[in-house]
């Protein structure tokens, strides 16, 4: 049972921090340079695409490394339960902090001073759960392996 935890824990966390890191790496540096109104419909785009799946593989992958976690031996179960709890803390980050400033900038008519605020806000944020992501996927590799 351990191989499919595995399994799913390393293709749905491999898919998910793939793709938190791709927009790190292709979309923020445009969305930083870019004319606000320019961004906030570039923003509301991608997001349209992106915010159907990416929860759904976080989740998975959350459930799956927890899963992984709990039939593990001592090795291997260390350090994906802090793999679980980095997912964790970007599920939690996403959902508290995220997605409510994303929502305004998509949503909401904004004075430009308080739109760039939440850009700005939002792409570091962005930043951190890539970061996050990426470091919990590589642990979730080290757990798979050891």
């Amino acid at each position: 049972m351990t191989d499919v935890w595995a399994t799913s824990m390393l293709i749905s966390g491999a898919l998910f921090a793939g793709g938190v890191a791709s927009i790190a790496w292709e979309r923020l540096p445009a969305w930083r340079a870019a004319e606000l109104s320019d961004f906030r419909v570039a923003f509301a785009h991608t997001l349209r695409r992106v915010d159907r799946l990416q929860p759904v593989l976080l989740v998975v992958c959350l459930v799956s490394t927890i899963g992984f976690a709990l039939g593990a031996d001592g090795n291997s179960q260390v350090p994906a339960l802090v793999a679980a709890a980095g997912f964790l803390a970007v599920l939690i980050g996403s959902g508290a902090l995220l997605v409510p400033v994303q929502r305004r900038l998509v949503r909401a008519e904004l004075p430009a001073p308080e739109a760039e605020r939440l850009r700005t806000l939002w792409l570091r944020g962005h930043v951190v759960r890539t970061v996050v992501a990426v470091a919990a996927l590589v642990l979730a590799v080290v757990a798979a392996i050891s």
